[in-house]
């Protein structure tokens, strides 16, 4: 736990200091997306020919921006300091019952929360932005004599964004307070406590165009803590922790995002599919429900243990308009041995 507390004290000084650092730079276009904050991004040579080939471009403004763009290699975007961004996500799944016992008999759980955060860009390769989120998340038990959780979590993270053509890296640090209400099943027994939840999480990614199709393999590590107090524990059905709670997960996920950019009058559609394949080395006891979004929900329920191996599917549409701001949606689906989740992600940055 000291070795714990020592690292995430260390990152906050870190981002502190990063953020002091970069009050007041020159803000210059950048234009790399996130693989949890979309926008825009450069365009493969197949569009760039698409918007190069115009008919009749000299007598169109919007088609002369495109094609300047074009020689540029970049995106017909206006130059931007910063973005606000927002998005909702609504998440649910189901645990299948691991063995006959009370507090393995298998649950449901649903979540549904939204978040706002803010972008910098600092410089052509940099982003700094932070958020808040907050969800609320219903965990169901299947056998009579468990026990009903409803979890309340607010947290606040900073992430940041360093990129060129070719590559990225991305950091995202940051916490939560997640308030837990169970309610035993038939007794109606209740319980309250809250927990503690930090996460950092790093993703290494790089960019390929092949004809129509950009593919962008990605590395993903997530380290993440849950830390629940001895009251928690003393309420679980079978109780084989006396004391607190207070283990990590450490999660590898590797994959990667196949997309198709289209450029229009008014800015570039972008539709996406991609595959991860997730390895946890941590705890088994940590649930996390919307894993897919920047800032997961952890939870535990009774004895109940997460498959050690996760496959993710995601499908998804961004539209990068020119001038005023982005839209991104996708819909994702998680499948483990006995364990299924749903993501419905939406969300916008404003730019300014």
């Amino acid at each position: 736990m000291f070795f714990k507390r020592r690292t995430i004290d260390a990152l906050s000084v870190f981002f502190a200091f990063l953020a002091i650092a970069c009050v007041g730079a020159r803000a210059v276009p950048a234009q790399e997306p996130s693989s949890y904050f979309p926008g825009a991004s450069l365009l493969p040579e197949s569009v760039l020919s698409q918007c190069v080939d115009l008919p009749d471009a000299s007598d169109s403004l919007d088609a002369q921006s495109i094609v300047r763009a074009a020689n540029l290699s970049a995106l017909p975007v206006a130059p931007y300091r910063g973005r606000v961004f927002s998005y909702g996500i609504a998440s649910w799944g189901s645990q299948e019952a691991q063995n006959r016992t009370i507090d393995r008999g298998g649950f449901d759980v649903g979540s549904f929360g939204g978040a706002l955060g803010q972008d910098w860009t600092l410089t052509d390769y940099f982003i700094w932005g932070y958020g808040v989120q907050g969800t609320q998340t219903n965990v169901d038990a299947k056998n009579s004599g468990s026990y009903d959780s409803r979890i309340d979590s607010v947290a606040g993270f900073l992430r940041m964004s360093v990129f060129d053509a070719l590559w990225r890296v991305e950091l995202l640090y940051g916490g939560a307070r997640n308030t837990t209400k169970q309610t035993k099943i038939g007794s109606g027994a209740a319980n309250k406590f809250d927990a503690t939840e930090w996460f950092f999480e790093s993703e290494f990614g790089a960019r390929f165009d092949r004809g129509y199709t950009r593919i962008e393999p990605r590395a993903n590590f997530r380290i993440l803590s849950l830390v629940e107090p001895q009251k928690a524990e003393r309420f679980v059905v079978s109780n084989e922790r006396p004391e607190e709670f207070s283990e990590a997960s450490y999660r590898m996920k590797i994959g990667s995002r196949f997309s198709w950019e289209y450029a229009t009058a008014f800015g570039v559609v972008t539709p996406y599919i991609s595959a991860d394949w997730s390895h946890e080395f941590g705890s088994r006891y940590i649930y996390t429900i919307g894993d897919q979004a920047p800032i997961p929900v952890a939870y535990r329920q009774g004895a109940h243990k997460m498959a050690r191996d996760k496959l993710d599917l995601c499908a998804g549409l961004d539209y990068a308009l020119r001038d005023t701001f982005d839209v991104y949606i996708r819909y994702d689906v998680e499948i483990a041995k006995e364990y299924a989740d749903y993501l419905f992600f939406a969300g916008f940055n404003k730019k300014f």
